[in-house]
């Protein structure tokens, strides 16, 4: 797939769910005044879609954000899975499950005033042991943060020279002190 490429839009019939092996496939709506606002940015490894298997039609657009390869995966098929193979049944249940939970965790974060707070959330919740390796360039993790990517770069500054965070590249440690 390419950028820019759309895999479905809004109002298409429901025809698949979508499994991203590599890029990025963001999905988005438009709000009343036109601006773009993005429900999720699937990445290597994510399902999109699921939340429309039951339903006719797709409830926003999808859209290559960042070239790479989706697995394509007919609706009338997995439903036939879910309906007849309990042991499929409950490893897709088990893998809503824990999309669910990395969207509450996402929303939670939002709800954090502090941008220093929310970063440190992010690597707790998405690293181990306070370290994490980012999947995407800082300036769109600013964006799912809620912050411009000024702020993040200055707030990521300052917790370096408070010695709060090490970055190394695209990995982010925590010292034991925050």
């Amino acid at each position: 797939m390419g950028k820019g490429q759309v895999i479905f839009r809004i109002g298409d019939e429901v025809d698949a769910v979508y499994r991203v092996l590599e890029g990025e496939i963001c999905l988005t709506r438009f709000s009343p005044e036109g601006t773009e606002i993005v429900l999720h940015r699937a990445r290597e490894g994510d399902f999109l879609a699921e939340a429309s298997l039951f339903a006719t039609h797709y409830h926003c657009d999808a859209i290559c954000s960042r070239s790479g390869r989706y697995l394509r995966l007919s609706a009338d098929a997995l439903r036939q899975l879910l309906a007849n193979d309990a042991d499929f049944a409950l490893e897709w249940i088990a893998t809503l499950s824990r999309s669910v939970r990395q969207q509450r965790a996402a929303q939670e974060r939002l709800r954090l005033k502090s941008l220093r707070m929310r970063i440190i959330h992010y690597i707790e919740d998405r690293g181990e042991a306070g370290r994490v390796e980012l999947d995407q360039p800082v300036n769109r993790w600013a964006t799912e943060l809620g912050a411009s990517h000024e702020a993040l770069y200055r707030t990521l500054a300052e917790m370096e020279r408070e010695g709060l965070l090490l970055r190394q590249g695209q990995t982010l440690v925590l010292s034991r002190s925050s």
